[in-house]
């Protein structure tokens, strides 16, 4: 009969008060990312997502204060939403994840400053949200589940003729879950467009109305509010784009680096500050205009919103080869720690304060993804202090 230790690898007992646990990689990834958009979108100041195990709960994921909940407070298949703190108001969100085949798997827990309750388009978020994770533990329960029995009850034919069957299967699934991904962005991107546009225009108004009557720090805060909302457009348009990546035209086209270059130029507005040389000949790239061009603007818009220099330099360059077409865009900006290499090219990463440098923290995600959806590579280097360098691999053929 199922259980939840059957969906995690391992759970070990450190002590008498302390489990631990371990999660397959490809669940620990969905497992972030889904924290990442809860912590994004819903603003939460602390986030726990916990494993409903028969001695006790374990956690799987935490962010910010420690949540501190008995098992007996937590309701076995009844989302739950409170008030913790009434000065300012904090919401004690409660919401119990449950799989298809009526297991309790655990519960998602977060804390929001807000004052009011979710309303019925953020429970529709966040239940997308629990449906995309549990879709993915059954995916990955099912996939291996399949591996192991092949391994003792098949020959190789029958391994060979399983194996399509698996892939058909695993690709119909993941297009499912992609499906569900996309209409979760369109929620988030499209339906929350609206109000947002709203509180953007009404503190505006009230902004015009009172900035000779307000003291000087009321204003600076009215104008840190305006930032944030900016903040949350930009999210919210980069996850629309992040959504339709798979769909992203495909049309061909033979143009040179320094043409793509003159439509960057203007859609970025890049400073007058800003040098940028390009050493390609005048070379023409048979290529994916759209993709490719969406891949250069982003580490081109990169290179500049990073740069901490007075006189940001910028120098791209086509090395010869056969096989790919290789691009390396280096800048003379602070440069990235090796140790964040992986990171960068993650969902909503970003190494400096948004306060600091605005941006949403996708940029690198979408070129990275869009680059391997074409089979082809991006690779950086960096000592951390004397720029970096971004060396596209963008195959011929």
């Amino acid at each position: 009969m199922p259980n939840v230790e059957s969906y995690i690898e391992g759970v070990s007992l450190i002590d008498e008060q302390q489990l631990t646990t371990s999660l397959d990689n490809d669940i620990q990834t969905s497992l972030e990312s889904i924290a990442e958009l809860v912590l994004n979108i819903f603003d939460t100041s602390a986030l726990s997502i916990v494993a409903n195990l028969p001695q006790r709960i374990i956690e799987l994921y935490k962010f910010g204060s420690k949540i501190t909940v008995a098992k007996e407070q937590l309701p076995n298949d009844v989302f739950s939403e409170s008030i913790i703190e009434s000065n300012p108001k904090i919401f004690r969100v409660i919401s119990p994840i449950i799989l298809p085949s009526g297991l309790k798997f655990g519960w998602f827990i977060f804390d929001r400053a807000s004052d009011s309750l979710l309303t019925e388009k953020e429970h529709s978020i966040l239940n997308s949200l629990q449906k995309n994770f549990v879709n993915q533990l059954v995916q990955r329960k099912k996939q291996l589940e399949k591996i192991n029995s092949s391994k003792f009850h098949s020959t190789i034919f029958e391994q060979n003729k399983e194996d399509e069957i698996e892939k058909d299967h695993l690709l119909k699934k993941l297009q499912k879950v992609s499906d569900e991904l996309d209409e979760f962005t369109s929620i988030a991107s499209h339906d929350l467009k609206s109000p947002l546009n709203a509180i953007k225009r009404l503190l505006e108004w009230i902004y015009d109305d009172c900035k000779y009557l307000l003291p000087q720090e009321h204003l600076e805060n009215f104008q840190l509010v305006l930032s944030r909302a900016n903040r949350m457009q930009v999210l919210l348009e980069d996850l629309l784009s992040y959504s339709r990546i798979n769909s992203c035209d495909s049309t061909r086209a033979n143009i040179s680096l320094e043409s793509i270059y003159q439509d960057v130029e203007q859609i970025l507005e890049v400073p007058q500050t800003v040098t940028v040389d390009i050493h390609a000949n005048n070379e023409v790239l048979d290529i994916p205009l759209i993709p490719f061009k969406t891949v250069f603007q982003n580490l081109i818009s990169n290179a500049i919103k990073h740069n901490n220099k007075e006189h940001p330099v910028i120098d791209i360059s086509l090395i010869p080869s056969n096989q790919y077409y290789i691009i390396e865009i280096k800048d003379n900006g602070p440069g990235i720690d090796p140790k964040y290499f992986s990171l960068i090219f993650k969902l909503f990463q970003t190494l400096q304060s948004r306060d600091d440098v605005e941006g949403s923290g996708i940029g690198l995600c979408i070129a990275n993804k869009l680059i391997i959806n074409y089979r082809g590579k991006i690779e950086v280097a960096s000592d951390g202090k004397l720029g970096s360098t971004f060396t596209i691999y963008w195959p011929k053929f």
